[in-house]
């Protein structure tokens, strides 16, 4: 329906029903004021509406097309942000709950990444400048080739390398967070020296049984690490990690290694497989 508002551009929308004055032949004379056709108006933003999807639309495909031309798929990562949004990250450690391996790229809620894993340093963002980072291939941007390779690599581990590989994780897990103590008597005139006795690999192999109900096979070593001066608080997983794999022993020789002093120590377990474990110790003063 057509209706005039007197001279009002800009009260237009508010007295438009005031005027309820229906546009006829013999009433237009009457008022200077502007026509709105309302129906025109509703079709105008139908059309609006309709050319800014259709735009939409053509970005998406253009964009698509760009991609794929210039192969930089890794380099860009489109994202759709909602309530309760989830994040893809890169584990630097073991995650909590047996939510993922250290290298795991792996998706959780945004809060509990931003609350707790970013700020403990248990994980990184997944981002393509992280990934080059550690050298690493995003799995949702591998190419055919990449894809086919790591299939490939998983397919050629038999069941044995499987089990040693599985057993490796359990004990690095139920570990991480445990320190084995060892107490011996402290010589009178020095701080920290051990008088009589000392703590060797056999003595740190009967205490994990002990204390901690791990028997490792007759061929399953122990070496303990030769830096001395330690502090476990100062230590994290990663640096506990690397210091183990960075340490090598003679292959089949016996620890000949001699703790004297009390402190914070380190060693590392030798499994099936050629996995290994970082074990954390202390040596402590035995009470009178």
């Amino acid at each position: 329906a057509y209706y005039c508002v007197p001279n009002s551009k800009e009260t237009l929308r508010s007295v438009i029903h005031f005027a309820q004055v229906p546009l006829t032949t013999t009433n237009r004379s009457k008022f200077d004021g502007v026509i709105v056709d309302e129906r025109e108006e509703e079709k105008d933003n139908r059309m609006n509406s309709r050319n800014l999807q259709t735009t939409c639309k053509a970005l998406v495909a253009s964009h698509t097309r760009l991609l794929a031309a210039t192969g930089s798929h890794h380099h860009i990562q489109l994202t759709t942000r909602r309530w309760g949004h989830s994040v893809r990250l890169i584990a630097l450690e073991d995650l909590p709950h047996g939510k993922g391996y250290q290298g795991d790229v792996v998706t959780v809620k945004a809060g509990y990444a931003r609350n707790y894993l970013i700020p403990q340093k248990k994980a990184i963002y997944a981002t393509p400048q992280n990934f080059d980072k550690f050298g690493m291939v995003d799995p949702d941007f591998e190419t055919e080739e990449q894809r086919l390779a790591r299939l490939q690599r998983e397919s050629s581990m038999d069941k044995k390398a499987e089990q040693h590989l599985k057993e490796a994780d359990i004990l690095k897990k139920y570990l991480r967070n445990k320190v084995l103590k060892i107490w011996r008597v402290v010589d009178p005139n020095s701080v920290d020296a051990l008088h009589p006795g000392m703590v060797t690999a056999l003595n740190i192999r009967q205490k994990l049984s002990k204390q901690l109900q791990i028997d490792l096979a007759p061929h399953e070593t122990i070496h303990i690490h030769p830096l001395n001066s330690l502090s476990h608080g100062e230590l994290d997983n990663n640096k506990v990690q690397s210091m183990v794999e960075e340490f090598e022993p003679p292959e089949g020789a016996v620890c000949e290694i001699k703790i004297k002093r009390l402190g914070d120590y380190i060693a590392k377990i030798s499994l099936d497989g050629g996995h290994s474990v970082p074990l954390r110790f202390v040596v402590l003063p035995r009470l009178p």
